[in-house]
């Protein structure tokens, strides 16, 4: 399929108008996209230390994680193999115990899935309870980031996340914790919050504070293409850390080199997570389809024991320069979905500070391309 109508001679343009309000591409693109990759759920320490589990809703997609007795994490389908009720839900999650147990007919499971007890079945004909344990999903881990994958991966997380290896080594990403969230609900598509995060064009008018702290000219790339993307930006002269008054609120995270302590990093992993690496902790994004004109964002704060033991320790200045930062971002994203949306719009041309921009779109389409270059579905765009 040839998609030249996304393109220019002088470059290239933004995506197509049914990209971004199409409920076609929306339900496709969880086909072709959201089934075919890792994805982000949680950090391994956010797993309940009192029950071990972890509730997953995505749309259509219920799963939960479950931590067993060898200490591993696995995940599974979150319904029971009698009549499909829901096992973990919101009230039980953090009570069920070293057993998940069916609260419609008490079908009752270990942590690695196995069918333990099913009362009242030992009669019926030919059932065996070793055909009906839990549904499973692939999981991993890396580094203390957990994510699963809803169909059959071509590569182990570790392949997928190689490009990062070098910065989870020098940030410690193994240790960190969770300090603080924010969960937003943002009315717009979420690719056009990728987008957004993946240039600095904007930066200068919708984020006056934090281009004080990192100037736009100071963006460099060093993953450019591909899944992946992002890199580092200089901090300013006079600043330690993003954060309201530009001083750190945490330790500098062990093992940094003096480099690193003078950068801070952004990098988008398809299609959920964005991971931004500072001195002194980290700052993640996780996002989450609800609507071709809806994502929900879960923004997360890591820091390292050692800052969060320390007396008085307060994070509050680093999470509320990017909650400023994030509802900047936000206001901009819903006023791109709301002009979209206009029956005239056609996509404009990038500028070359939006070179990671156009490589999102060429990834994306390309992943929305599999499989349909013979019989692209009804409402697919085409070439013009």
């Amino acid at each position: 399929m040839n998609h030249s109508s996304s393109r220019s001679a002088n470059g290239n343009k933004a995506l197509l108008r049914d990209y971004v309000i199409s409920p076609a591409i929306f339900e496709l693109e969880s086909e072709q996209i959201f089934n075919r990759h890792w994805r982000y759920v949680c950090r391994s320490s956010e797993i309940s230390e009192s029950s071990g589990l972890y509730r997953v809703d995505w749309l259509n997609e219920r799963l939960f994680l479950a931590r067993g007795e060898d200490g591993q994490v696995r995940a599974f389908r979150n319904f029971c193999r009698h009549r499909g009720s829901e096992l973990v839900t919101a009230e039980n999650c953090n009570t069920m115990g070293s057993r998940i147990q069916c609260p419609y007919h008490a079908w009752t499971y270990d942590r690695s899935g196995k069918l333990l007890a099913a009362p009242n079945m030992s009669d019926a004909n030919g059932f065996d309870a070793e055909q009906w344990g839990l549904k499973s999903v692939k999981c991993e881990v890396w580094h203390g980031f957990v994510f699963v994958h809803l169909s059959d991966p071509s590569e182990r997380l570790a392949e997928f996340l190689a490009p990062l290896e070098s910065h989870a080594t020098g940030w410690n990403f193994e240790d960190l914790v969770v300090a603080r969230e924010i969960d937003y609900c943002v009315q717009a598509n979420w690719k056009l919050i990728f987008q957004n995060y993946n240039e600095c064009y904007h930066c200068p008018t919708v984020h006056p504070a934090l281009n004080r702290l990192t100037p736009f000219q100071g963006a460099t790339n060093d993953i450019a293409d591909g899944p992946i993307l992002g890199g580092p930006m200089l901090l300013s002269d006079d600043c330690q850390t993003m954060s309201t008054d530009g001083r750190r609120v945490g330790k500098y995270l062990p093992g940094l080199s003096e480099e690193q302590q003078r950068m801070v990093a952004y990098y988008t992993l398809f299609p959920g997570l964005f991971i931004s690496p500072h001195p002194d902790y980290i700052l993640l994004h996780r996002m989450e389809r609800k609507a071709t004109d809806e994502t929900r964002v879960v923004c997360q704060f890591l820091f390292h024991p050692d800052s969060i033991s320390e007396p008085g320790f307060d994070p509050t200045s680093a999470v509320e320069f990017w909650d400023l930062t994030n509802q900047q971002d936000w206001r901009v994203c819903e006023l791109a979905q709301r002009g979209i949306c206009d029956s005239s719009y056609e996509p404009g041309p990038y500028s070359d500070l939006e070179s990671v921009v156009a490589s999102f779109d060429r990834y994306y389409l390309a992943q929305m391309d599999r499989d349909y270059h013979e019989r692209p579905p009804i409402g697919f765009p085409r070439s013009s």
